[in-house]
């Protein structure tokens, strides 16, 4: 999903990943209300397809002049076979959701909604929001044989086994780095594929923007971001005065960016988390507040901020027991490179 550029907060409280999400969810929920609500397969006039034309993707891939209707519905339907292979996790599902049933789904929690807008930016999908704020995500009529043929093809289950594979290294690496240019997965994918084409590039680089968030530099490349990295900017600042360093990543630091939490970490997350249980305020998650307190860790938040995030979401003042296993929290947890070490408080 988009990140989407706000002036820079100061105060960790506004900045935890919990809080980053939230305000990620909703600045697509805007998206979505001014996107136009016809199908790229209606009867159209110029200004509805200029419209449909800018919010897709294909605005970013095509550098001409906006193309006629026959021409987006001539490249959408050929380009939705082999589309089909490769979409987010998220995608996939809403897609076998909707072919279940009829071509359409009510969209049940927010974190579809990042996945409603990748459809709907391949101009594969509409969507309509009622009055009372549900919203139905509904797949084009004149794909739904070709998606379906796509996915019973032997074609189609080596591709997904290619993709879990290549989803699950770069969410590792992401945690290991907290941000990765799309060129790294694009050249790690190429690997797999003994003839990479620019109709492949333009697909994978599809599936990055659908499956993780992500900013866009000015030239318009693609910089994948973890989801607990507050300040991209500020992060790359640090690394371009830093000298280049050789970095050799290992097996156990790859599994353990797969399971979301390193070796060397679960000592004291499992602290946490047990100085943690019962003293959550009701508006808040466990995993989601430990989580937001490993991110900042990550990111070399001082203790006191740590202390300032934790306070704010008890709902009794903190123990010596919380704040001995927030300073081991403090302490263990592997930094981003670039970031500030652990020093005691």
């Amino acid at each position: 999903m988009l990140r989407t550029s706000v002036s820079r907060v100061e105060r960790w409280c506004d900045k935890t990943m919990s809080v980053m999400r939230e305000r990620q969810l909703e600045a697509c929920q805007e998206r979505l209300s001014r996107w136009p609500s016809a199908g790229i397969f209606g009867t159209l006039c110029d200004d509805e397809v200029q419209k449909l034309f800018l919010f897709s993707y294909y605005a970013k891939e095509i550098k001409t002049r906006i193309p006629r209707l026959e021409t987006l519905q001539a490249l959408v339907k050929g380009r939705a076979k082999e589309e089909a292979r490769y979409l987010s996790p998220r995608e996939d599902e809403l897609v076998k959701r909707m072919l279940m049933n009829n071509g359409a789904v009510c969209l049940e929690d927010w974190d579809e909604i990042s996945a409603a807008e990748a459809l709907i930016s391949r101009l594969w999908c509409t969507l309509q929001i009622t009055n009372d704020e549900s919203a139905q995500l509904t797949l084009a009529p004149e794909l739904i044989g070709t998606i379906t043929q796509a996915m019973l093809a032997p074609e189609y289950t080596q591709a997904r086994e290619k993709v879990f594979s290549f989803d699950a290294t770069l969410h590792s690496l992401l945690y290991l780095a907290g941000f990765l240019h799309a060129s790294v997965p694009m050249a790690h994918f190429y690997q797999q594929h003994q003839e990479p084409d620019g109709a492949m590039a333009i697909l994978i680089a599809r599936y990055l923007r659908a499956a993780f968030d992500y900013t866009e530099t000015p030239e318009g490349e693609i910089l994948l971001l973890h989801p607990g990295l507050a300040d991209p900017d500020h992060l790359l600042a640090h690394l371009a005065h830093m000298k280049p360093q050789e970095i050799h990543i290992t097996k156990e630091m790859m599994l353990g960016g797969m399971n979301g939490i390193l070796p060397e970490e679960v000592a004291s997350c499992e602290a946490m988390r047990g100085a943690l249980y019962g003293a959550i305020r009701p508006e808040y998650d466990e995993e989601e507040v430990l989580e937001d307190l490993r991110m900042m860790a990550k990111q070399g938040a001082d203790l006191a901020e740590m202390r300032e995030v934790l306070e704010s979401m008890l709902c009794v003042l903190p123990t010596p027991r919380m704040l001995n296993a927030l300073s081991q929290l403090h302490l263990q947890t592997v930094r981003w490179l670039g970031m500030p070490s652990a020093v005691l408080n």
